[in-house]
């Protein structure tokens, strides 16, 4: 949803594409941070290199995300001088001590080491140069309660029933604010989703703006929504919405409770969780999510609230806190410019 950053053959910062937009977002917001020329390599389906490998020579860094991590450590063992890895997101089954810098995401559950950096908010619409989410005069803004719907996910359930009760709650607050719903939905929307939001508009007045049909005003309603409702499961979407400065709803969505989500909480509660991040820190164990402890941080911080049909008429006009911290981005360069080739440099 982003501008794509001009590219360069002689890129000193090199990111490797997974053809996922939220994910190459915050990758292209570090490079663009930086200032460096950058050079965007596609990978194939299965997050391997492509075959066709433009010249290393004067590659310095490389940013990977997720899944791409064991291409960014191929492409670094193809280079005569070697450069930084910077991973966001959990390296799975990767040993901590082969990546120079881990940045993670808030919702993942990683531990922490001394190049593992946690985010208080994934980066989407961060900014170097600003470390509190602004303070917005509602007055100014005329876009009205819009939610940014998302979609079902390896982490949670979301169905037609689902999807009523988030509009049936999203209409009750544009109601008790004089507003027109919008309901726009993402990339990963399925189809069947939007049949489902096409047939509770029948009865739930409120404007579709579909993805899927090239209508996306994301950016614009960034800039003019008094608020957002947005589903639980898109860490990318929520981070948006907050650093909009305007109040934002969570609407929880139900966890899928998959065997190794609840053998990793039955080990927590045996005592057993410094053994495993010891595990994954050596890379022989994988880690997981924890969207739910993630949301109820952000909420017990004022950052968020978290949506509920039931919630009476007065707790609607919950509005955030003036002031709030959002220096991710600030951290994230701090941490690069501290990694021995940027040290270097500066030298």
């Amino acid at each position: 949803m982003g501008e794509t950053l001009p590219v360069s053959h002689m890129g000193e910062v090199w990111i490797l594409d997974t053809h996922r937009a939220g994910e190459m977002a915050q990758c292209k917001a570090l490079a663009d941070m930086l200032g460096l020329p950058c050079q965007i390599v596609p990978l194939q389906a299965d997050f391997s290199l492509p075959e066709q490998i433009p010249d290393t020579q004067n590659i310095r860094l490389i940013l990977s995300f997720g899944n791409a991590v064991r291409a960014a450590l191929a492409l670094r063992a193809r280079c005569k001088t070697v450069p930084a890895i910077v991973q966001i997101g959990r390296p799975s089954h990767i040993p901590v001590t082969d990546l120079d810098l881990i940045i993670i995401p808030p919702q993942d559950d990683y531990p922490a080491a001394s190049n593992v950096l946690r985010l208080r908010f994934p980066l989407n619409g961060a900014d170097k140069n600003k470390t509190f989410i602004p303070q917005i005069d509602q007055k100014t803004r005329h876009g009205g309660t819009v939610v940014l719907y998302g979609a079902p996910s390896r982490q949670f359930f979301l169905n037609e029933q689902d999807t009523y009760k988030l509009l049936y709650f999203s209409n009750k607050l544009a109601q008790a604010h004089h507003e027109l719903l919008h309901v726009l939905t993402s990339p990963r929307t399925p189809v069947e989703a939007e049949g489902w939001l096409k047939e509770i508009s029948k009865t739930i007045p409120m404007q579709i703006y579909s993805f899927r049909k090239g209508v996306n005003p994301f950016q614009n309603f960034l800039r003019e929504a008094n608020r957002f409702v947005v589903t639980g499961d898109s860490a990318s979407m929520l981070a948006d919405a907050c650093r909009t400065g305007v109040p934002v709803w969570v609407f929880p969505l139900r966890p899928k409770r998959r065997f190794m989500t609840r053998l990793q909480v039955w080990a927590d509660r045996l005592g057993l969780q410094t053994i495993r991040n010891k595990l994954i820190e050596y890379g022989w164990l994988g880690s997981g999510t924890c969207f739910d402890t993630w949301h109820a941080t952000l909420a017990a911080q004022n950052y968020i609230r978290l949506a509920a049909p039931q919630l009476p008429l007065q707790a609607l006009n919950w509005s955030p806190e003036a002031f709030h911290r959002d220096d991710d981005m600030q951290k994230c360069y701090e941490s690069i410019m501290k990694l021995p080739l940027f040290v270097a440099r500066k030298a």
